[in-house]
């Protein structure tokens, strides 16, 4: 099923840094919804999340910006679904429909996810007329179908003299209809159904049951006329017998593999051409089926953080997920309070944690103690806890680091700011600076925007002196003018915010 819309997903969990993003492509695999949900720590939340927003979407660009309160990843899953099974005039009637409950500025309030499943439903009861472009049409339309009462009792002979225009603009009026790409939709006749309760979904969604999954067959030419077959990870004995014996083979190495699946993201891109590792991939298939939630993690999170790219690497790490420890921090500054709070005295106040800037004290720290930050967490290395005590000489973490951090002086927008890494709290901001964030385009290699908010694709932190007009976009679109340049020196926020202000970049001190 192709993909039809992007949401950008938003959960929040209690304490210091528990805001967590992730991007979702829909409609997805359940095995892909339970990654997302992983991804935002929601494991023990039952697919629900804080707040959705539509990045884009192919079918209905109208739903671009909506936003979506507390839904479900299901019900978002299962609401792209529903656009993908729609007919082309359901489509037409869905734009029409929508347009009532969607809000002006679709960046303020919130959707409800219930209504908008449940427009996808009854929109084949609304009447479309096409070639229908404009009131002069419609009028046309009403006379030749005998649609108003008054038009009707007009003799043939006499409806010549009829104004269309006006015909039409009142019979729009009656429906509350709608032109539409040269259709009208007489969108007044919908009434939206309760199709969906709220609580169950009206269909039951599908259900991966594989880990791996190998379209195979006798040949190594990949010819679509030869007898190819997917068959599913884990595969039993008696299967796999049954299997060798259908195609008339002794071997399972006898066969040729053309196409791979995995439900773990980052063992998709495993080269599996021959066959001499199937035994061990099987054994590897049914001991991923047998973990729990936390295992699924920290095999996720080992396999992202020692880049693993083949079976006997994988199968190592599965049989030794009890060597490593992960934080479900959200960013190595997070972690190194986490990791500060783990040493103090019980009467310590941690939330005085909150007020420091420790994102790159923080990068430092997991490059001593040999962690990695991975989309699900703060993962360890094999054999190393992350909360070994790390002496003040090796570390070279000083007090400085967390209270004056040195940050990139940069030139944006042909203003002098200051350029941090990673997400800044508004505690951590000095009096009479603006704190903006960048967005990095999808392959990271530059920054295309800056914005009051970034979820996905964050690309750091901008301290400013002025406060930027975003316009109606909500953003401002980088080129190679005005993109971000690092200027080669640094400076603590409070050493730029008491610096004398310039009028513009590189101008005349007031």
């Amino acid at each position: 099923m192709p993909k039809q819309m992007t949401v950008e997903i938003m959960n929040e969990h209690p304490g210091p840094d528990g805001i967590f993003y992730a991007n979702l492509d829909l409609p997805a695999m359940d095995y892909e919804i339970h990654d997302v949900s992983q991804r935002l720590r929601g494991i023990w939340q039952k697919n629900r999340v804080r707040e959705a927003s539509v990045l884009n979407c192919s079918l209905f660009p109208s739903l671009v910006g909506v936003r979506m309160g507390s839904p479900t990843l299901d019900e978002l899953n299962f609401f792209a679904k529903r656009l993908d099974s729609l007919s082309e005039e359901e489509q037409l009637v869905f734009r029409a429909a929508s347009q009532h409950f969607l809000p002006d500025n679709p960046k303020g309030e919130f959707v409800s996810i219930k209504d908008l499943i449940n427009c996808t439903y009854g929109l084949d009861q609304v009447m479309i007329a096409s070639n229908v472009a404009n009131d002069e049409q419609l009028g046309q339309f009403v006379i030749e179908n005998n649609l108003h009462e008054d038009v009707a009792d007009v003799p043939d002979n006499a409806r010549y003299l009829l104004d269309k225009n006006l015909i039409g603009k009142i019979q729009r009026g009656n429906d509350s209809g709608i032109f539409i790409d040269g259709f009208y939709v007489a969108v007044g006749d919908y009434e939206l159904p309760e199709t969906y309760n709220g609580r169950i979904l009206p269909e039951k969604m599908e259900t991966t049951e594989y880990i791996f999954r190998l379209r195979l067959s006798g040949n190594e030419t990949d010819d679509p006329h030869d007898q190819q077959e997917w068959i599913n990870l884990p595969l039993t004995g008696a299967r796999m017998k049954a299997f060798k014996e259908a195609h008339g083979k002794r071997d399972i190495t006898d066969f040729y593999c053309h196409a791979f699946l995995s439900v773990i993201p980052q063992l998709q891109f495993l080269t599996i051409s021959h066959l001499q590792d199937f035994d061990m991939l099987n054994t590897l298939a049914q001991r991923i089926a047998e973990m729990d939630s936390l295992d699924h993690i920290i095999f996720k999170s080992a396999l992202f953080a020692e880049q693993t790219d083949n079976v006997s690497d994988a199968m190592d790490i599965a049989a030794h997920l009890h060597e490593y420890e992960i934080s479900y921090a959200n960013s190595a500054g997070s972690f190194f309070k986490d990791y500060l709070s783990n040493f103090m005295i019980n009467e310590f106040d941690c939330v005085w944690l909150n007020t420091l800037s420790a994102q790159n004290g923080g990068k430092r720290l997991l490059e001593r103690i040999g962690a990695t930050e991975t989309p699900y967490g703060i993962i360890s290395t094999r054999g190393c806890s992350l909360y070994d005590p790390i002496s003040y000489d090796e570390s070279e973490l000083t007090l400085q680091d967390m209270t004056d951090e040195k940050l990139d002086v940069i030139e944006v927008l042909d203003r002098k700011a200051l350029f941090a890494n990673g997400r800044l709290l508004p505690e951590e901001i000095p009096e009479g600076l603006y704190a903006y964030n960048l967005r990095e385009s999808d392959n990271g290699n530059r920054f295309i925007s800056i914005e009051p908010k970034v979820g996905v694709n964050h690309g750091g932190t901008v301290l400013m002196k002025e406060i930027l007009d975003f316009g109606e976009s909500g953003f401002i679109e980088f080129d190679e003018d005005n993109e971000p340049n690092f200027l080669g020196y640094t400076m603590t926020p409070q050493e730029f915010a008491n610096e004398e202000q310039n009028q513009g970049f590189g101008g005349v001190r007031l």
